[in-house]
C-alpha cells in the first residue's frame, strides 16, 4: 500500500503546519441540472473506446498522472486497459457486459476482485434511485475473501466542469464500509462519487475518499486514506 494512504491522522491533516501552504483540490464546479427530455440513450461499449482522465490528489491538488482507459474486449467480459502516461504502468478494470457491474477494481490502493460482481451505478438510472450491496472482495495474491458493504443513491443531474468542458451528467454516491486486510483497521469507511455522462458511456469525473479507525498500542485513533479524484481530458 501507498504510504501516503497510511495512518494520516486526521488532525495532522485538519492542521496546516506552520511554514507549508495547505492547498487542498478545489470543489468540483457542479451545477444541478433538469432531467434531459428525452434521457440521452447510454453509449454502448465497443472495443477501441478511449477516455483520458487527468488523476488529482484530493489533499493537495497535486496532479498525480495522466491516465487513458480504453476498451480492450468486451466478449466474455469488458476489459478497460489503464495506462499511466507517464511510467507506462497498466492496470485493468473488468465488468460485466453491460458494463454496469465490476468485477475487478484497480481505482483504490489495492485492486478489488469481487464475488459477486459488485454495481458500478444501478440498472435504473433516476434520481432517487437507492441500492444496498453485500457481498466479498479478494486482493490480488491472496485468496482470502473480505466483506464489503455499499449503499448506492442517484442524486440527480448536474452540469460538471472537467479539462473536457462543461458536460451533463448524473450524480452517483457509493457509500461504502470494507473488512479491511490489514486487521489492525476496526472500521473503514469510504466514499466513492461519480458524474457519469451517458453521451460518452462512461464517467466524466470521478472522486474517492476514506477514513478508518486503527486499534493501536496506544489506544484507537482516526486516519484518512487517499483523496484521489480523475477528471476527464478527451474521449473518442
Amino acid at each position: 500500500m501507498h504510504l501516503r494512504r497510511r495512518q494520516l491522522s486526521l488532525a495532522l491533516l485538519g492542521l496546516p503546519l506552520a511554514g507549508c501552504a495547505y492547498r487542498p483540490l478545489p470543489v468540483l464546479p457542479t451545477q444541478a441540472a433538469a432531467a434531459p427530455v428525452p434521457i440521452p440513450p447510454w453509449r454502448p461499449l465497443a472495443t477501441g473506446q478511449r477516455w483520458t482522465y487527468r488523476k488529482y490528489n484530493g489533499f493537495n491538488a497535486e496532479l498525480l498522472a495522466t491516465e487513458e482507459h480504453e476498451v480492450v474486449a468486451i466478449e466474455p467480459l469488458v476489459r478497460i486497459r489503464q495506462r499511466n502516461a507517464a511510467t507506462s504502468a497498466v492496470q485493468e478494470e473488468v465488468q460485466l457486459v453491460g458494463g454496469r457491474l465490476l468485477q475487478r477494481d484497480p481505482a483504490w490502493d489495492f485492486v478489488q476482485n469481487y464475488d459477486p460482481s459488485l454495481p458500478l451505478w444501478p440498472a435504473k438510472l433516476a434520481p432517487g434511485t437507492r441500492n444496498v450491496f453485500w457481498g466479498k472482495y479478494r486482493i490480488d495474491g491472496f485468496s482470502f475473501p473480505y466483506w464489503i458493504n455499499q449503499t448506492t443513491q442517484v442524486r440527480g443531474w448536474e452540469t460538471v466542469t472537467v479539462p473536457r468542458g462543461r458536460m451533463l451528467t448524473l450524480r452517483i454516491e457509493h457509500l461504502i464500509r470494507i473488512e479491511h486486510h490489514e486487521s489492525h483497521r476496526i472500521e473503514t469507511t469510504r466514499r466513492d462519487t461519480l458524474w457519469l455522462a451517458p453521451e460518452i458511456g462512461r464517467w466524466v469525473a470521478r472522486e474517492i475518499s476514506g477514513r478508518y479507525i486503527v486499534n493501536g498500542g496506544d489506544g484507537a485513533y482516526q486516519g484518512l486514506e487517499a483523496h484521489d479524484r480523475w477528471e476527464l481530458v478527451s474521449w473518442t
